[in-house]
């Protein structure tokens, strides 16, 4: 193997190595990092919700006729955020934007406004969850679990 060709795939695993590290950066959202529920749930009894923890955001929840079985986790890496129309902040997974998008935006301390648009047909259906935060001592021993599982550092 040449020395042109050393250097090319030398190269080639710094681009690789460097491109791993800057795809996690820390994302500034409007929202405290933390778990974060319906505002119609009670924080010591809830079994679904979304983490945020400042590089991923995403459902965290049990489920099951009971939500006995789980929990399960559904937390994507936030490559880019961007300010949007009416005080949103549009969240970005995967490097691209796409049809649909996943907004948020802070509306109190420990409160928010979580907007989702999908695609359907040949129109964007939007729906609204009005978010609280919990405190990790406000949550049942079950979700306290899943905290510790899927969001460690959050888990205090």
């Amino acid at each position: 193997m040449g020395v042109s060709m050393r250097r090319w795939i030398m190269g080639l695993a710094v681009l690789a190595g460097s491109a791993t590290a800057a795809a996690q950066p820390t994302i500034k959202l409007p929202i405290a990092p933390g778990f974060w529920t319906n505002d119609g749930q009670k924080c010591g009894s809830v079994h679904y919700g979304y983490i945020y923890d400042g590089k991923r955001w995403g459902s965290v929840y049990y489920y099951g006729p009971t939500q006995n079985l789980g929990p399960n986790a559904e937390l994507q890496p936030i490559t880019q955020t961007r300010a949007v129309a009416g005080g949103f902040t549009q969240m970005q997974f995967g490097g691209f934007d796409g049809a649909g998008y996943f907004r948020v935006k802070a509306t109190a301390p420990d409160r928010a406004l979580y907007r989702v648009g999908a695609p359907f047909r040949d129109e964007i259906q939007v729906s609204d969850e009005v978010l609280i935060r919990c405190s990790y001592q406000a949550m049942s021993p079950k979700m306290k679990a899943a905290m510790r599982r899927f969001a460690p550092a959050l888990a205090k």
